[in-house]
């Protein structure tokens, strides 16, 4: 089966989908958290609970570039002398 992506643009469009999968797991955890403190008997995020935000958004953050860079060399229309 031909296919007209290189394989580094395969991992880059694989790193996009993995950082807004990343981010959209931190946007999560941050409403749960805001939400968290409308309930009257839980306690709200303290201590290493709030290592996950910076892991969450940071990680989401670095594939998503990397992703954009694996992907800066496909553009489109250009000769790439395949069949």
């Amino acid at each position: 089966m031909a296919t007209n992506l290189r394989s580094h643009e395969i991992v880059g469009l694989f790193l996009i989908f993995a950082g807004a999968t990343w981010l959209g797991f931190g946007l999560y955890g941050t409403l749960l958290a805001a939400n968290r403190i409308l309930l009257a008997q839980v306690a709200p995020i303290a201590g290493k609970e709030l290592l996950l935000f910076p892991i969450f958004y940071g990680l989401g953050a670095l594939l998503i570039v990397l992703g954009q860079i694996e992907l800066r060399e496909a553009t489109p229309g250009k000769n790439r002398g395949l069949i």
